[in-house]
């Protein structure tokens, strides 16, 4: 709880999840917090049973697990065109073309225009991470004594964790762009650099010696969505959440398109098109100034 006022909606949570979902979660208050952050919030929930995954390596380890079950991965493959004939579709791609029984749209932030349906539905935001320097003992202790994962209640909040190299991993969306190259990294690992100091002092002048970036899929209540239409399966708009979601969404629909039981739980939710929007955010600066005054005043 980045302010006092939010305790009361995250124990709100809390009694919910530890009731319904989790009863290995624990309701922490702003004193019990000093064994577990170098830094004055007003309290949190705690998830016992969270954990930390180097997501690179998970990617590539699903990689490999596909292949060894026959899959074909072609990379920088872009769709270019689809048509499709009866049952059969036929893509168009940067690398030459393909036919398929079924079609996945699983493209989420990167949709190109020839999905149009899903990209007036999806509005790309940046996330930016930055990465100090190794800490040293102290350090760890004045900061992150508990070595948690830890997210801020913010609207424009962070998140930020120890790595096992010792570093402390920092992130948040810093900006409201649908950029991320190496010149919008390099200015929201700046934003990113005054928002550590504010929340750990400390590490004010610690040397940074990484930052990256890349794009979020945002659906416009926050919900993912996954179903079919038109002729393709698609799962996405998984807005910040989408290393387990898109896990559990994928064996959903690979069912599914194998005629076995369709267990969506997304299925028939109403996804409408967000009006004025073709694909591109115009409106994400907008959107950024009013978050930052709902964090100002509430």
């Amino acid at each position: 709880a980045s302010k006092p006022q939010h305790f009361e909606a995250i124990a709100r949570n809390f009694e919910a999840v530890h009731a319904e979902v989790d009863p290995d979660t624990a309701l922490l208050s702003a004193a019990d917090l000093k064994s577990e952050i170098g830094s004055p919030f007003h309290g949190a929930m705690l998830s016992k049973k969270s954990a930390m995954m180097h997501m690179g390596r998970y990617v590539a380890g699903l990689a490999t697990a596909a292949t060894c079950h026959g899959a074909v991965i072609h990379e920088n493959a872009a769709v270019t065109d689809r048509k499709q004939a009866g049952s059969r579709h036929e893509l168009t791609t940067s690398r030459g073309k393909i036919s398929a029984d079924n079609v996945l749209v699983a493209t989420g932030a990167y949709t190109t225009p020839n999905f149009n349906y899903f990209r007036r539905r999806i509005i790309s935001v940046g996330s930016f991470i930055i990465a100090t320097r190794p800490l040293s003992d102290a350090e760890i202790a004045a900061t992150m004594p508990g070595n948690r994962t830890c997210v801020t209640s913010m609207n424009i909040g962070n998140y930020f964790r120890l790595s096992p190299d010792r570093r402390l991993i920092f992130g948040g969306r810093a900006r409201f762009s649908a950029t991320s190259d190496q010149r919008s990294d390099a200015r929201s690992g700046q934003i990113l650099q005054a928002g550590l100091a504010a929340i750990f002092p400390q590490l004010a002048k610690v040397e940074i010696d990484y930052c990256w970036g890349g794009l979020v899929d945002m659906t416009k209540d926050r919900f993912p969505r996954a179903g079919y239409h038109d002729g393709v399966w698609y799962a996405m708009g998984y807005s910040g959440h989408g290393a387990q979601l898109s896990t559990h969404l994928g064996m959903i629909l690979a069912d599914a398109m194998l005629g076995r039981e369709d267990r969506n739980p997304l299925k028939g939710l109403e996804w409408p098109s967000i009006p004025g929007y073709s694909g591109k955010p115009w409106f994400l600066p907008m959107v950024g100034l009013y978050y930052k005054a709902l964090d100002r005043i509430q």
